[in-house]
């Protein structure tokens, strides 16, 4: 074996080594918020994350649109689709879509790479939601806070935004959804919004018990099939994750994506390799 080609299965080997440590299971502390705008989900954009399918959008009218489509919020045609909204499994479990932000240390990036369409789980850690959790995945991104873990859950009338993209999805006018940074204010209010959001929006009094801002503590988990047959994603790493969080984490195969974010810390730039294979 000469001295380059020696070298090279080295650092063929080095990355196995590196690739097999790498852990997919991220878990910490998170604030929550709420929010409902009508815009194409920030995860339904191409090359955003390694998915077979980025987040499906919707057409004013409800109906799937192409990948490529511009969101409703600036002048396209693609908006969110109604049925990416939370439900009740039982009286301490629901499922449902959030915009999400993890930090550097959690993810070692802090890009949408690192959760777009992964699902977690929420274990609600303030009164009146202590003992009740939820699976969300993230199908949208929370860009406005960047120094903290952050879920801003997607319900119908939680929340609106000076962006008239709920009115321009339904012809009707962004009041209905209520106030900036509060949504609607009872849920009698949500018999005032379309048909197809009422049952979520009334979903935030019930469940959600109108808790504003409950904190909880977060951790990564294998997306549910009813959770992705809504947004038609699933992440090419949720096959490894489920390896790693069964005990199997040696036969770990982790995407390129996740390898060069160096989640360890640990990165080989491409003149290192080239000086290590001159040695």
């Amino acid at each position: 074996m000469t001295p380059t080609s020696h070298n090279l299965f080295l650092i063929l080997e080095l990355f196995v080594v590196l690739a097999g440590c790498i852990s997919l299971d991220y878990s910490g502390e998170a604030l929550t918020t709420r929010y409902w705008d009508c815009c194409k989900p920030s995860c339904g954009w191409k090359g955003k994350a390694s998915v077979n399918n980025p987040v499906g959008s919707c057409t004013a009218d409800e109906k799937p649109i192409s990948l490529d489509a511009g969101t409703g919020c600036k002048g396209g045609t693609a908006f969110a689709c109604s049925k990416q909204q939370p439900w009740a499994i039982n009286d301490t479990l629901s499922y449902g879509f959030a915009g999400v932000y993890l930090t550097q240390e959690i993810v070692g990036g802090a890009t949408e790479d690192a959760w777009c369409c992964a699902c977690y789980q929420l274990d609600f850690t303030s009164e009146p939601l202590r003992g009740k959790s939820m699976i969300v995945q993230a199908s949208n991104t929370a860009y406005d806070i960047n120094t903290a873990n952050r879920f801003t859950l997607a319900i119908p009338g939680g929340n609106t935004t000076s962006v008239d993209g709920c009115a321009t999805q339904y012809g009707i006018s962004q009041s209905v959804f209520g106030q900036d940074r509060q949504g609607v204010a009872t849920k009698d209010d949500c018999q005032n919004l379309p048909e197809s959001l009422r049952s979520a929006c009334q979903w935030r009094f019930d469940w959600l018990e109108d808790a504003s801002y409950p904190s909880a503590n977060f951790k990564r988990v294998v997306c549910p099939s009813e959770i992705t047959a809504k947004t038609g994603c699933v992440r090419n790493d949720d096959s490894t994750f489920a390896e790693q969080t069964s005990g199997n984490a040696t036969q770990a195969k982790p995407s390129l994506a996740h390898m060069t974010r160096a989640t360890l810390g640990v990165a080989v730039s491409a003149a290192g390799l080239a000086a290590l294979l001159t040695i």
